[in-house]
């Protein structure tokens, strides 16, 4: 099952700090499944349907009768729709260098919490919640000016912070730690063609290998040999498709030599490089 990134599948280009929008699906199958990974933060309001989201421990569950708050990462998910088969969101993405600027903005200091919070929390709809939704409705034409976005984030975000204290400081807090893996980020997304073996990244990103292998499986849920060569093969097959010739391509992909490279392809896809690219 294909792994997506969001939102970037749904802004594209256009990601921001805080990124909104509506998504509907109005037709296909009663029940999808879904591997996400989540880039940033989301803020879920259900409109129409059911969302299901699965961790490594828990089933969480949301209605158009709630809103969820979601924590970036990699989950699986479900989307059921109605019996007139209608699934219907709005959704609120946020960076954690969003959080930070809110937490600076505001003055809201955020204590060492040893307790261990959900990655993801629901809360009922209220009467605030449902006019917020409503008026975002009515205002979706501005989504695409940046400071609007900001301060309607801001906004509700706010509102839960009053209202929810103690689980929304939890949520922030588990949220802000995980910036602690961006230098190892940044390193694999800038060395992903390299030939840099999983000693050379550690190396980089000043990390013994044991610690590196370990955030590196806790920020993209696989290990490092295994992510890479999906990330070449993936990235060789749309080179091809671009009719690009293997002898070609096998050194931007990393590859010391034409062989390894046809191996791992042929390993991966079943077929060789040359044989993928006539047939496509």
């Amino acid at each position: 099952m294909e792994i997506f990134t969001i939102p970037d599948l749904l802004v594209g280009e256009n990601k921001g700090p805080v990124n909104i929008l509506f998504y509907q699906r109005e037709n296909g199958p009663d029940q999808i499944k879904l591997k996400l990974h989540y880039a940033q933060n989301m803020l879920c309001f259900m409109l129409k349907g059911v969302k299901e989201l699965i961790d490594e421990t828990t089933r969480y569950s949301m209605n158009n009768e709630q809103i969820g708050l979601v924590s970036s990462g990699n989950m699986l998910m479900n989307e059921r729709v109605t019996l007139r088969e209608e699934f219907e969101s709005l959704l609120l993405f946020f960076s954690n260098e969003f959080l930070a600027n809110f937490l600076k903005k505001y003055n809201i200091v955020i204590q060492d919490d040893p307790e261990e919070h959900p990655p993801v929390i629901v809360f009922p709809k209220d009467d605030y919640l449902q006019n917020f939704q409503q008026s975002m409705t009515l205002l979706r034409n501005d989504f695409n000016r940046e400071t609007f976005r900001v301060a309607k984030m801001e906004e509700i975000l706010l509102y839960l912070y009053e209202k929810y204290p103690s689980q929304i400081r939890g949520f922030i807090a588990k949220s802000i730690a995980k910036t602690e893996n961006r230098p190892l980020v940044q390193v694999v997304q800038n060395h992903m063609f390299d030939n840099l073996n999983a000693q050379e990244l550690a190396f980089l990103c000043n990390m013994s290998i044991s610690t590196f292998k370990r955030k590196f499986t806790e920020v993209y849920d696989t290990s490092p040999g295994k992510y890479f060569v999906t990330q070449r093969m993936k990235h060789a097959v749309l080179m091809l498709r671009n009719r690009r010739r293997p002898s070609d391509i096998y050194l931007e992909l990393g590859y010391e030599n034409l062989s390894s490279f046809s191996r791992e392809f042929k390993k991966f896809y079943g077929v060789p490089p040359k044989s993928y690219a006539v047939q496509n």
